[in-house]
């Protein structure tokens, strides 16, 4: 089975990216892949819980986020979440808090990586 690993580093409104990196992930999940959607930098933003996107055009992800982490492993970055003032309970059910060991580790068993 090949390792997916996606790491979403722009926000949740204003750019497709955390739609996308989110799309890619569950979808190569259904298709046998082991799938990990790594969080970082803003990317964080998009795993928090009661978003309201407004009226930007663009749709949360979190809902989402919530539903694949049975699927498959979601992180975000420690160091992230703390530049974001976020905490465990800032974030959606299912979205683990890595120090940075699951990064390096998924980095070096991927088969393959996609940066958004």
């Amino acid at each position: 089975m090949d390792n997916l690993l996606v790491i979403l580093r722009k926000p949740p409104y204003g750019l497709v990216n955390a739609a996308e990196a989110v799309r890619h992930a569950g979808g190569a999940s259904a298709f046998d892949y082991t799938s990990t959607l790594y969080l970082i930098d803003s990317g964080v933003l998009s795993a928090k819980k009661n978003q309201d996107a407004g009226d930007t055009g663009y749709t949360g992800v979190g809902d989402t986020l919530e539903l694949l982490s049975d699927e498959m492993d979601i992180y975000a970055s420690r160091s992230s979440l703390e530049e974001y003032g976020l905490t465990s309970e800032d974030l959606v059910e299912g979205v683990k808090i890595d120090d940075g060991q699951v990064l390096n580790n998924s980095l070096r068993e991927a088969q393959t990586v996609m940066i958004y």
